[in-house]
């Protein structure tokens, strides 16, 4: 009678384990698929600019959705406005920053983030603002053409921070663009 009890004993450890170890793969593989599940590319929702996973700003507009940001990043030109890219660059602070044109309306920004402007062809201001002291930058054009900005700065622990418009070649900016989202796309025709 040992040896039976002994066998039957061995098969129950085997089921027990062999149960368990099916439960904790189906978890296992469930959890993924959820977290494989396709990004609905049309959304427009807030952007939200993490720094290695906290302090998460967001926009308080939504965003243009991903299908918009991809399109963004081909910079192409339109025939009937100048289109100018302002980048704010990932580094420079973990706070919303406004920007405005010919002292127009604010635009909010954060880090690591772009906007896609149509403007008319001509001279135009573009401003931000930031520890009480303002920054512009003349830009000029004519239909068609694409210009990009870049905004910079450092923000330090003990409250001071410095900010500028960039002085980076027309690839930096570009290649700065790539690793941002388009938080805003606007036209003033």
């Amino acid at each position: 009678m040992f040896l039976p009890q002994m066998v039957d004993q061995f098969w129950e450890t085997i089921m027990k384990t062999w149960i368990t170890k099916t439960i904790v793969v189906s978890a296992c593989v469930l959890g993924i698929a959820g977290c494989a599940s396709p990004v609905d590319r049309i959304a427009e929702k807030p952007y939200c600019h993490t720094d290695r996973g906290r302090n998460g700003y967001c926009t308080k507009d939504p965003a243009p959705s991903i299908a918009k940001d991809d399109e963004a990043k081909l910079f192409a030109s339109v025939p009937e406005a100048l289109t100018v890219y302002v980048v704010r660059y990932w580094g420079d602070g973990h706070h919303p920053l406004d920007i405005s044109v010919d002292g127009g309306a604010a635009m909010e920004t954060v880090p690591n983030s772009m906007i896609r402007l149509r403007l008319k062809e001509g001279t135009h201001q573009i401003t931000f603002n930031v520890g009480g002291k303002t920054f512009d930058r003349t830009i000029s054009g004519t239909k068609g053409e694409v210009r990009l900005l870049g905004i910079t700065g450092t923000d330090w622990i003990w409250g001071n921070s410095s900010h500028w418009w960039t002085d980076d070649s027309v690839d930096q900016l570009k290649r700065r663009a790539l690793r941002s989202r388009l938080i805003k796309d606007i036209t003033f025709l």
